[in-house]
């Protein structure tokens, strides 16, 4: 049986989404990738930060390269502005031929559910659809929220737009990122919002062990 697909996607800018996707990377033994992403001029890309980050706790896997590489660090749409001989279209995505199904894949999304990536004007959520329809694996949508002030805001519409868009039973749950907040955490849940694990700040490898012993194996998930 294939092993799944998860969609990482985040509630807003620097919410967390790279440093969590590289935590499922490890705790759940998958594999990474990062289909579009922009702001290399300045920086080294998602890829990697992950492929570091997992190597420095021992953890080997396989990173596909990214399908779109962006120079500017802005939405993908805004981006091709600047290279308009780069046009994103959905079709032209498809999970890596170098990915064992056998093992399951964190994709992780460039920005939250309604960032630009097409000229057509389609978002992370039509990618998310298209994958939804071009793959036989299961296919889940793991949310990254703030922990702290304005992310009820936040994940409880990303949440609702999903619903809207009829993707509610492929949301896996919520991942808060940053100082635990037992206040935010409650309301959250009492609004229906599963959350998979609240991950603190993480500065040594105790903290990152501690951090991983957070997530739920998928055995208990599924």
């Amino acid at each position: 049986m294939s092993a799944p697909v998860f969609f990482v996607t985040g509630t807003d800018t620097d919410a967390g989404k790279t440093f969590v996707s590289a935590l499922l990377t490890m705790r759940w033994r998958a594999q990474y990738w990062k289909p579009i992403q922009t702001g290399i001029e300045d920086d080294c890309g998602d890829t990697a930060t992950v492929k570091k980050m997992c190597e420095t706790h021992g953890y080997s896997s396989e990173y596909a390269a990214p399908k779109f590489e962006l120079m500017k660090p802005l939405c993908p749409l805004e981006a091709m502005e600047y290279e308009p001989h780069i046009d994103v279209k959905l079709s032209d995505f498809e999970v890596p031929d170098l990915y064992n199904p056998e093992r399951p894949l964190i994709v992780e999304g460039a920005g939250g559910v309604c960032v630009p990536i097409t000229k057509k004007l389609e978002t992370t959520v039509d990618l998310m659809k298209f994958f939804i329809n071009s793959t036989k694996r299961t296919f889940k949508i793991v949310l990254v929220a703030r922990s702290g002030l304005g992310t009820l805001n936040h994940t409880l519409m990303t949440i609702e737009h999903l619903k809207l868009v009829g993707l509610q039973n492929f949301v896996l749950g919520c991942v808060l990122s940053g100082k635990k907040n037992e206040g935010n955490s409650r309301i959250l849940r009492r609004f229906g919002v599963k959350i998979l694990a609240e991950i603190d700040h993480c500065e040594t490898k105790n903290d990152v062990q501690r951090a991983l012993a957070q997530i739920p194996n998928l055995e208990a998930l599924f």
